[in-house]
Formats: C-alpha cells, structure tokens, sequence
C-alpha cells in the first residue's frame, strides 16, 4: 500500500504546528515470517498463515463505527467507492479547531466530490455525545466519530504513533479501492486540502 509522507504547511502555521515526523516510520510489520526450515512443514499452512496475518493487518476496516449527529453505523470497509478523508482529533485540540475551521469553507466542494470526510476523536476520555456537542456548537456537518481502541492501535501500528497526535493535526485519506493513499502531518488549506484530496481521485 503506497503512502505519501509530504506535509503541507504555511509559514503562519509553523510557528503552532509541531514538526512533523515521516507517517509509517518504524510501524512493525504485519505478517510474521514462517518460522524454521521444517521440512515436513505443509507449504499450505504458509500460504494459510500469511493471509492469516494479512487479514488481520485489514481488519480495521471492518471496525463498526457510529456518526454521532445520526446514530448510523459504518466500517471504513463500506465506503468503499468513495474517497475518505479520516482526521484523527480530540475537542481539546486548539490545532485541530484551526485545521477544522480550513475544512469547513471547502466542505462544499468536498461533498459534491463525493468525498467522505471523518473526524475521528481518538482521546479515551471523549466519548460520543461530547463529539456531538463539539460539532454542533461549531457548526462541522461533516461525519464525527469516535475511535474504537482497536482502531486506533491498528492506525497507529500501519503508520506510527504520531497518528495518534492530535497537535501533529494527522491526515488520512483513502483512495475508492479502501487503500490508504495519503497520510500526512501539518495544517492544510482549503485549497490544499482539495488539491490532496483530487490527487487520491475525488
């Protein structure tokens, strides 16, 4: 799965945004290799336990997730067809307010795209109704969401721990097939968030 680590940024935004790390850096790998040289060992088995091991480095695409202003519930894997833009935060995050507030002059463009754009709050201690609160009082019409534990350890091990960073303000976006194509540190303007997004085929 092809990832590009580029961070877009202005030079206002330097002096509040944490230098960003390369996405992926040190993430473990996903499938273990077969251990020894057996030879009574069934070629069958190999083969079972990579896809094994592949099957589960996906599974987080098929985490159930809730939209907190509806109720409805999706997977990642569902949306499939579609570009998905996926901002890990917290209510707490002064840079995510500011990243959320690019979002919201180009979210027009970004829904007659056909784009689905998530924020994912992934602070424990923010469940689903203090999401809902927050979106509302803003005034963000976009998808809000709160992250499994699963999830977010999944997140963290393909693309490393500073997806997990709201400051680092973390962008993922995901291209129609569900791969992740995009995923990025720093502040994106509205125009540059278009420009990511058109470049994953919205």
């Amino acid at each position: 799965m092809a990832c590009s680590s580029a961070t877009t940024s202005t030079a206002a935004d330097a002096a509040t945004t944490p230098t960003p790390q390369a996405a992926g850096a040190g993430a473990p790998a996903s499938v273990a290799a077969p251990e020894g040289d057996d030879p009574a060992a069934d070629p069958a088995d190999a083969v079972a336990d990579a896809e094994d091991g592949a099957s589960a480095a996906d599974a987080w695409r098929d985490i159930e997730l809730f939209d907190v202003g509806s109720g409805a519930s999706f997977t990642l894997a569902s949306l499939e067809g579609q570009v998905v833009a996926i901002e890990p935060m917290a209510v707490w995050c002064t840079n995510c307010k500011a990243q959320q507030d690019n979002v919201k002059p180009a979210y027009g463009d970004i829904e007659a795209s056909e784009v689905r754009h998530i924020s994912l709050g992934i602070d424990p201690n923010e469940d689903a109704g203090t999401l809902a609160r927050y979106a509302e009082r803003r005034g963000y019409e976009w998808t809000f969401t709160k992250s499994p534990a699963e999830l977010s350890r999944s997140l963290s091990d393909l693309l490393g721990s500073q997806v997990l960073s709201p400051p680092s303000t973390p962008l993922i976006v995901l291209d129609a097939s569900g791969e992740i194509v995009i995923s990025e540190l720093g502040f994106h303007g509205p125009d540059a968030l278009l420009d990511i997004l058109r470049e994953a085929g919205a």
